[in-house]
């Protein structure tokens, strides 16, 4: 089973349930592998528990085990991570077919914020991390009420379902818009013409165009601008390549179409949104007036 969406809209549901809530939300397909997220970065803390490929490692076995306890039991779940953090999952369902899930979480929830750091310490102190800046990290963490939790499960429960619904998410059930859409992505930085598309897969304009609107939701330009916006996003978000090159990577090598196109997808600038994206990744990297010093000399 493969998922087709439509990554605009997808994208800017996520950032609304993060501008409502402050939460980062990704969504992942029926095999446990992420599609799309917002915010792209994770929080510091996270960022830290990562920098071990061992922790990493643990912490995608998390999210796998608890996607597949929701594909079993057909509801939502949440958990804490192997780092102390509460995570929820939600199934999207279509027509009985769970064909996706979406997770928010990266929460602290506790009644002891020391008795949580005890029991986070035992679980990740054998990984190569920095145990100061993990403690200062957590230390920054916000505490969220498991009431909060729960509503904000149900309202994503909503979510989940006007996905579908919505045609934001669509089974690829067309073998061939498939091989179009995998095509686009593998070589979304060459010319993608009507007719590069229609002599690569030896089909007519009007075909092509009959496919894209009925798959993707969308005209076939439309679409391949949509998936080069969407990496444009994350390339702004997650490094530090200059503009101009960003927009050569994705296929628009011309900085002021791809400006241009950037706001009217986006409603900002690359430059801004890159400055957005960095104000909300780090928004819990705040230097304390006085630093955390590191837990009780049992630790040591």
């Amino acid at each position: 089973m493969n998922l087709l969406f439509n990554l605009a809209d997808v994208r800017e549901l996520l950032r609304n349930f993060y501008t409502l809530t402050g939460i980062r939300t990704a969504i992942f397909d029926h095999s446990f592998h992420e599609l799309a997220a917002y915010p792209t970065r994770l929080s510091t803390y996270c960022h830290i528990i990562r920098s071990d490929p061992r922790a990493e490692a643990a912490c995608i076995r998390c999210d796998q085990e608890a996607c597949s306890k929701v594909k079993n039991e057909r509801r939502l779940y949440t958990y804490e991570c192997h780092a102390g953090l509460t995570e929820t999952v939600v199934p999207i369902q279509a027509d009985n077919q769970i064909i996706g899930y979406l997770m928010f979480g990266q929460l602290l929830q506790t009644g002891s914020r020391e008795a949580l750091w005890d029991r986070i310490y035992q679980n990740v102190s054998s990984y190569d991390l920095d145990m100061n800046k993990l403690y200062n990290a957590f230390q920054r963490k916000k505490h969220i009420s498991k009431s909060i939790i729960e509503a904000y499960a149900r309202t994503m429960e909503m979510s989940a379902s006007y996905l579908y619904l919505s045609r934001m998410l669509i089974l690829k059930q067309d073998t061939l818009a498939q091989k179009i859409d995998g095509y686009i992505t593998e070589h979304i930085k060459d010319d993608l013409s009507v007719s590069v598309l229609c002599k690569q897969f030896n089909i007519s304009k009007s075909h092509l165009y009959k496919l894209s609107e009925q798959s993707f939701g969308v005209g076939i330009a439309e679409h391949i601008r949509n998936i080069r916006i969407q990496l444009g996003k994350k390339l702004l978000g997650d490094t530090d390549c200059p503009i101009y090159e960003i927009a050569e990577q994705v296929g628009i090598p011309d900085y002021n179409y791809f400006t241009k196109a950037f706001k009217r997808l986006t409603g900002i600038l690359p430059s801004a949104y890159r400055k957005e994206n960095r104000a909300i990744q780090f928004g819990d990297d705040r230097t304390p007036s006085s630093p955390f010093q590191y837990p009780p000399s049992s630790h040591l």
